[in-house]
């Protein structure tokens, strides 16, 4: 769908601590100061090795009994696994075609340095992820006895600050941030000690309906509680109350080109960027 490589943002360095973590797509792996792209799916046969969210250390295939130990050399056959390389940014989180701003959000997630990954959502939708992923540039839906009920009643929007350079956009409010780095990748920190990271995955690059998505969290267990946490994971149903309404939207995507509302200017800013980066052929 796209022109270029898009950016990708993985996880946070610390979920590879205690050893290699699945996702949807890959297996990643930390050697040293470099990580490393596994392939998901054996390259014997294309069966999955592990399932997303698990942290492994030897990875097997169960499907003929292939394996490999925690740096992804073959131990029963002659598989390569490695398909890629990652970066650690400043920020800790592990990036590939992504540079990382000098900014606030980058430099808040610098500092904490003692995150630990607790878990994973998952989920499947049939609707656009393009429609989705405006409705994350999208303030303006905020209003209250909107969509977003129990959100609506913690933040007001007028408290709320825009931020936008090329490919992402950063909405502050008192208790944290919500980034978004087109055209995949939603992050939620929380003030203090608390970071979501949802990654969506189309169904098939060139399609805009139908996808599934992925949403890691990780906590400094030293400054925030069981009902801090509590509170921050409601991210979650906040995201599927954007699932389904767009789902409820019918129509392909089409970007926003202007408006008057400073709410919806986020929504413009993707527009743009779309525009400028979606292949037409």
């Amino acid at each position: 769908m796209f022109k270029n490589k898009t950016p990708e943002i993985y996880a946070h360095v610390s979920v590879l601590n205690s050893g290699n973590y699945v996702l949807p797509d890959y297996i990643l792996n930390k050697n040293s100061d470099d990580v490393f792209l596994f392939h998901k799916n054996c390259p014997h046969r294309m069966y999955p090795l592990h399932e997303p969210g698990e942290i492994v250390q030897e990875i097997h295939c169960k499907f003929h009994n292939f394996n490999w130990d925690k740096f992804g050399k073959p131990l029963d056959n002659n598989k390569k696994l490695i398909c890629g390389k990652a970066e650690v940014g400043n920020s800790n989180l592990i990036i590939r075609n992504f540079i990382e701003p000098d900014h606030k959000w980058i430099i808040d997630l610098s500092k904490e340095n003692n995150l630990t990954y607790s878990h994973a959502f998952f989920g499947e939708s049939t609707g656009s992820w393009l429609w989705l992923m405006d409705a994350e540039a999208d303030l303006l839906h905020l209003w209250k006895n909107g969509i977003h009920p129990f959100l609506s009643q913690q933040i007001e929007l007028k408290d709320i600050k825009l931020y936008q350079e090329d490919g992402w956009i950063c909405q502050e409010h008192p208790h944290g941030w919500w980034v978004y780095v087109f055209p995949y990748v939603f992050i939620e920190y929380g003030y203090p000690g608390k970071l979501a990271i949802n990654r969506v995955f189309p169904k098939q690059a060139n399609l805009e309906f139908g996808f599934t998505w992925m949403t890691q969290f990780y906590y400094d267990y030293t400054k925030c509680d069981v009902n801090d946490r509590m509170i921050f994971e409601t991210l979650e149903q906040v995201f599927c109350e954007d699932v389904q309404t767009v789902e409820k939207q019918r129509g392909s995507y089409y970007p926003l080109m202007e408006s008057d509302s400073i709410y919806e200017s986020h929504c413009v800013h993707f527009g743009k960027w779309f525009r400028q980066n979606v292949d037409k052929k």
